[in-house]
């Protein structure tokens, strides 16, 4: 099973090739949700992002042309004199009006509408209404629903980026969080930009990452569960569904932006078009369904929840979005976008439990890292603090000037310190919160150098596994070597397995990549949360295996680290005194010629004792 690992390593210190990419579309990510809250609360004035109070379908048979609905009593079109049934021709207006009529208009600016009533022709000045105006009491959970998904799902995925970014499952998981923040392949927009450019590039690159998250999605089931030739087919095909509505939305734009064709038929606005996106989220979750149905029963628990909650929330949360156009009032269509928000929310919280519950990080790295980042802020602001106390209280009359050279001096000089003062309180903090780790850390890599001048396999193998036992919090753990075309646990204790085939797929990635990994990742017979390679010469000789953490939390990378030390300290010592090593031709030769020798000697020795019997017996006669 797939649901945590392919075949890859857990991480160590070198490798780290997507933890970069992956925090900074974080970055971007917390980017676009601080525009976003600045977009509807403002920043000292009025927020950018309007609200139509109302809402638009294609006019049938009249290309080009939206007919307004759910027009909202007061609210922002009612003010500028637009009704019920009133149409507005895309090709009236310039692409900035273009815009905000398939998305949000501005608040903070005026757009002229040239609008038709019947056979009459007007034209009306519009300006956005806030989220304060009219109806905010379902304006405003719209508004803060979104940004607390968003929020959310930006820490999942920024822990999911530093401590998992190893992981193809991890890092699929990070981009559909971000995606589900964003609001999916067909979000609802929730920032407007005074700038046509920005606008587009923008709301351009959230629908791609929705679809591509989309498409993760389903390569990420797709390694979960056995695998049939129809599975393969409902792969094949969602795969097409989801570059078709890609390709749709990318027609959709360049009729928006050119006008040489209707965009209509290939917008949300098109109800065929608004039931197709869920219609293919849908088709995600099947085959997410299909691949922890398929899973051995053990893993089908841990494949649900990290496979289904996130295809479910997208596909929930779009259907809500889908029944906009059937809602009787624009409060209802509001409604449904805070119902659709809520949805997302849950699936974030659902991936959140199963983070926790099914040991993707561990809890004391996140309060570790959280108190040093803690005590670095207070230490940095403590600094500046007691700075404009000296020069308010110490250095009288000291000049503007003077204040601000002296601030910049601080901070050039916390700059150059801040990696020492991390180290420092970094070390403290493992120190004082985390010493029983420390020194088990410590233990484990001390005995990977003793055990080289171990003298007897039996007693290696036992101060190995009393090692583990004492300096783990493991609840099981095995010491397999190879023996007769097998890896045996000579030495283990809680629930482990007692032999693993040489040809078991969890034993051909270790001989393969020498990397320790989760055996999840796999069906094989290395039922464990942790297997380490025991390599010498190039050669697996053995394997460490450990199970579940009694926190049930996943190894740390510090821990694997030592594990991974001790165990290949034990595999050279292993391969010294004999034990898991493949006989070569030399080998061979030498047993051949020792048994050849002990074979003549013993046929020597029983010809000897015949012809002194022999002459016994006639001196006896």
């Amino acid at each position: 099973m797939a649901a945590d690992d392919s075949a890859t390593s857990v991480p160590s210190r070198h490798d780290t090739r997507w933890r970069g990419p992956l925090i900074a579309l974080c970055g971007l990510f917390a980017l676009y949700l601080f525009v976003s809250a600045a977009d509807n609360f403002g920043l000292g004035g009025r927020p950018w992002l309007g609200w139509f109070d109302g809402g638009g379908e294609p006019t049938p048979g009249q290309p080009f042309v939206m007919t307004l609905e759910q027009v909202q009593p007061g609210g922002a079109l009612w003010r500028a004199g637009l009704r019920d049934g009133d149409r507005l021709d895309l090709r009236d207006f310039d692409l900035s009006t273009r815009l905000q009529l398939m998305y949000e208009p501005l608040a903070t600016q005026a757009t002229t509408l040239v609008a038709r009533r019947g056979s009459d022709r007007f034209v009306t000045s519009f300006t956005g209404s806030i989220w304060s105006d009219g109806e905010s009491a379902v304006k405003l959970p719209t508004v803060l629903i979104a940004l607390a998904t968003g929020m959310w799902c930006l820490v999942c995925a920024l822990i999911i980026a530093v401590r998992r970014s190893w992981s193809p499952e991890g890092r699929t998981l990070a981009i559909v969080l971000i995606a589900l923040g964003l609001g999916g392949a067909n979000p609802v927009q929730s920032v407007v930009l005074p700038n046509v450019t920005a606008d587009v590039l923008l709301w351009s690159s959230m629908w791609i990452l929705g679809f591509v998250a989309l498409a993760l999605l389903v390569s990420m089931a797709s390694r979960v569960g056995v695998r049939t030739s129809w599975r393969t087919a409902l792969e094949f095909f969602v795969y097409a569904a989801i570059a078709v509505g890609a390709l749709g939305l990318g027609a959709g734009y360049v009729g928006e932006l050119t006008l040489w064709f209707d965009p209509f038929p290939f917008w949300s606005y098109n109800s065929a078009v608004a039931t197709a996106v869920p219609a293919i989220e849908l088709g995600v979750v099947v085959l997410a369904a299909i691949a922890v149905a398929s899973a051995p029963r053990v893993e089908r628990p841990r494949a649900a929840w990290l496979l289904l909650p996130l295809p479910i929330a997208l596909a929930a949360s779009q259907a809500a979005l889908a029944l906009q156009p059937f809602a009787p009032s624009f409060v209802g269509a509001t409604g449904l976008i805070v119902l659709a928000s809520a949805i997302a929310l849950l699936g974030a919280l659902f991936v959140t439990y199963a983070l926790l519950k099914r040991r993707v990080f561990d809890t004391a790295f996140i309060l570790s890292r959280t108190i040093v980042v803690g005590l670095i802020s207070l230490i940095v602001v403590a600094a500046f603090v007691l700075l404009e106390w000296l020069l308010g209280s110490v250095v009288a009359g000291a000049s503007h000037a003077t204040g601000l050279i002296a601030n910049a001096a601080l901070a050039l000089v916390l700059g150059l310190l801040l990696r020492y003062i991390h180290r420092r309180i970094d070390a403290f903090v493992y120190a004082v919160l985390f010493r029983k780790r420390h020194e088990d850390e410590r233990a484990l890599r001390a005995f990977s150098k003793e055990a080289a001048f171990v003298t007897e396999r039996e007693a290696l193998l036992d101060q190995a596994v009393d090692h583990v036992r004492v300096h783990t919090d493991a609840r099981a753990a095995a010491l397999f070597v190879r023996e007769n075309g097998a890896y045996k646990a000579l030495r283990r204790f809680g629930q482990t397995p007692t032999e693993v085939d040489e040809n078991d797929p969890a034993i051909l990635a270790l001989k393969t990549w020498h990397k320790p990994f989760d055996p999840h990742s796999y069906t094989t017979a290395l039922q464990g949360d942790l297997a380490l390679p025991m390599v010498a010469r190039g050669r697996l000789v053995g394997v460490l295996l450990c199970g579940e953490r009694d926190g049930g939390e996943a190894y740390a990378p510090d821990e694997v680290d030592a594990l991974s030390e001790f165990a290949h300290g034990v595999g050279s010592a292993l391969d010294i005194l004999g034990a898991g090593r493949e006989p070569s031709v030399s080998d061979r030769l030498l047993e051949a010629i020792t048994a050849f020798r002990e074979e003549t000697a013993t046929a020597i020795n029983a010809l000897r004792n015949s012809i002194e019997q022999q002459t016994q017996d006639r001196s006896a006669e």
